[in-house]
């Protein structure tokens, strides 16, 4: 099973999380496309690359592969890549296309909305409900890297 690993990836500690990520799920078996690795679009010394380039090669990396898992985050681009599946899955072929994932690892979600505390003053983590929604309609989510790995392996043995 192939699967896309989508997440922020703009910063040294998201980078390096990103790519401890994909070594743990490559251990237990699966392909993973990781953006950070890809060469032809993340060499920031290259002057001829192009948002569409980078477009264009992170589309043909979704639709190589099975699972898109979604790192929860309102980074845009993530999230552009999780509706791109999500699209594939329920739209252009289910069988190939599973689906999207959430991984939602932000530890402010451990916390209890306190509605005597509002605006800034509410340490509860706001996602967004539509992104909340889709990933729910879809594969669904889990919080951390284990449960992760325990629901790629369910698909991959329902897939045989």
């Amino acid at each position: 099973m192939r699967l896309y690993l989508g997440g922020p990836m703009f910063v040294a500690a998201e980078v390096r999380y990103n790519l401890w990520l994909a070594s743990v799920l490559r251990e237990h078996g699966f392909e993973v496309y990781c953006p950070n690795e890809s060469e032809p679009i993340n060499d920031k010394t290259r002057t001829d690359i192009t948002p569409r380039k980078i477009y264009d090669a992170d589309l043909t990396a979704l639709e190589a592969s099975n699972v898109y898992i979604c790192q929860v985050s309102e980074d845009s681009g993530t999230n552009w890549e999780a509706g791109y599946m999500d699209c594939l899955s329920k739209r252009v072929d289910p069988a190939r296309y599973l689906g999207v994932i959430g991984l939602a690892t932000d530890i402010r979600l451990e916390t209890a909305p306190d509605p005597a505390r509002a605006g800034v003053d509410n340490m509860a983590f706001y996602i967004n409900g539509f992104i909340v929604g889709g990933m729910q309609s879809s594969l669904g989510i889990v919080r951390t890297e284990e449960q992760l790995i325990e629901r790629l392996v369910e698909l991959r043995d329902r897939l045989g």
